[in-house]
């Protein structure tokens, strides 16, 4: 089993002066700093994204901040990402209503998501288990538009796996990547 409750902060400024604002709002978080990004840990059962909390400290520091985690044995997967205090994208997957299906996607799709949960093998996978030709084609249409959409189970994912490829995107610290 595997749990991930982190987020990461854009080293875009000096890198002591982010990891203090960080201590300031989470005096116990464990922080890994590199070039790139400030990543803080979090404890396994603080699984509730504190969206106001990261989005005021991305306004503040005038940088990204994203929110990624994942629990592997339910393949539960989060992603939030503000810009300078501005919401760019949440998908939150099998967290907290239903296991495996998509509860929230809002924002401008990211870069990496096409790679991420549309990917030849997991189309696919998808289409084996389809019977009918009209279920086939609309799957098809899903990635060909890379549409992710509350309510559907398509695309599934391996939550540690996407979890890793954003943090490989992103260059986050701590992944060993």
């Amino acid at each position: 089993m595997g749990t991930l409750n982190a987020f990461y902060v854009r080293a875009a400024t000096d890198t002591a002066a982010i990891t203090a604002t960080i201590r300031a709002k989470f005096p116990k978080a464990e922080i890994d700093a590199d070039t790139h990004f400030c990543g803080v840990t979090m404890p396994d059962d603080a699984f509730e994204t504190p969206e106001s909390v990261l989005m005021d400290l991305s306004s503040r520091l005038k940088t990204d901040v994203v929110w990624l985690s994942f629990q592997s044995v339910v393949d539960a997967f989060q992603f939030h990402h503000w810009r300078a205090g501005e919401h760019l994208r949440s998908l939150v997957y099998g967290c907290f209503a239903e296991e495996r299906t998509w509860e929230r996607a809002e924002g401008t799709p990211e870069p990496w998501e096409r790679e991420v949960f549309f990917g030849q093998k997991e189309l696919e996978r998808a289409l084996e288990y389809l019977e009918s030709d009209d279920e086939k084609r609309e799957m098809q249409r899903i990635w060909h538009d890379a549409e992710i959409q509350a309510g559907r189970t398509e695309p599934s994912l391996d939550g540690r796996e996407c979890a890793r490829a954003v943090a490989q995107h992103f260059h986050f610290p701590g992944w060993g990547l």
